[in-house]
């Protein structure tokens, strides 16, 4: 019996440890993580992902995809390329970021590179609009 509860042991670390590698994949196809935005106790998941939409469209990003607990936007201007997955729940929202400095010449992506800037103006944008939501929702 010893011999079963130490190998149940080593089956359910296993398990475990699996688990937690998958879950550090799917995070690092999210892109470098750039920070986070906290979400006012007031506002649902829902009322979230609606602000997270009209803050990227406010920027001119195009919505890629829309999920349950994640919104992923796409812009291309000029120099920069970049994808970013906002990863949300009705406590905060995370933002990582896939992007590259693109030849002016060719439009071909050059080097991977963070967009400092685009990723300043969402979070502010973001945390305006949360705000704004909020109040809105106790009047």
């Amino acid at each position: 019996m010893h011999l079963l509860h130490r190998l149940l042991v080593l089956v359910t670390g296993f398990i475990a440890l699996a688990s937690a590698a998958n879950s550090f994949a799917a995070d690092a196809n999210l892109g470098a993580p750039q920070g986070s935005v906290p979400v006012p106790a007031s506002l649902s998941k829902d009322a979230v992902q609606g602000v997270i939409i009209e803050t990227f469209v406010g920027r001119a990003w195009a919505i890629q995809e829309k999920a349950d607990g994640k919104v992923v936007g796409y812009l291309k201007h000029r120099h920069s390329e970049a994808t970013v997955t906002m990863v949300y729940d009705d406590k905060q929202v995370s933002l990582y970021s896939v992007g590259y400095e693109i030849d002016k010449t060719t439009g071909a992506r050059k080097e991977p590179k963070q967009p400092e800037g685009w990723l300043k103006n969402l979070r502010s944008d973001l945390a305006k609009r949360l705000n704004k939501a909020t109040a809105a929702a106790l009047k």
